[in-house]
């Protein structure tokens, strides 16, 4: 009878410790429910600005920041430190001629997606638009668009993007 009465009494503890191990996975899963977040908040700041102003891509872009997109890395200008700096100025200066801007592909707006989401360090987004036909102005075809970031410390480190574009759509040169 000793060892039921024993048995009994651990109850309480038991139930106390699984209260605490629950509280603490709730913890846990809050503060990265937040990270994420803040992510995602990153990645609408950074679109928000509309790449306007090179000097406040230091306050995105990590100084080892990896660019993976492949029509970028043809050029090989537009990773690490210098390559932040390359990239903003390209789009501006694409935009000065009359071209798309840093945050507009045609009908895509970058500043608005249809999806955002987060898991870990990487935050996706996804956008749909309907972009010009280069074969003919006056028609449209409708494109979807992602960009994935690596997150670390509150800037980006690495960028994957894809936008479903028609033959001769963009140069990058």
């Amino acid at each position: 009878m000793k060892n039921m009465t024993l048995r009994i009494s651990n109850i309480p503890v038991l139930l106390l410790l699984a209260l605490v191990l629950l509280l603490g996975y709730q913890n846990l899963s809050a503060q990265e429910q937040s990270e994420q977040e803040a992510n995602k908040q990153l990645l609408i700041g950074f679109f928000a600005f509309q790449g306007s102003d090179v000097e406040r891509m230091e306050q995105y872009m990590a100084d080892d920041y990896v660019q993976h997109n492949p029509r970028f890395l043809a050029m090989d200008k537009f990773s690490g430190a210098s390559g932040n700096r390359a990239w903003v100025e390209a789009r501006i200066e694409a935009r000065e001629r009359g071209g798309l801007a840093l945050v507009d592909l045609g009908g895509i707006r970058l500043s608005n997606p249809i999806i955002l989401m987060a898991e870990g360090d990487l935050v996706t987004a996804i956008y749909q638009g309907d972009l010009p036909n280069p074969d003919n102005p006056a028609e449209t075809y409708e494109a979807f668009a992602f960009e994935t970031f690596r997150i670390r410390d509150g800037k980006f480190t690495e960028h994957w993007d894809q936008v479903t574009l028609k033959e001769g759509w963009m140069e990058t040169e």
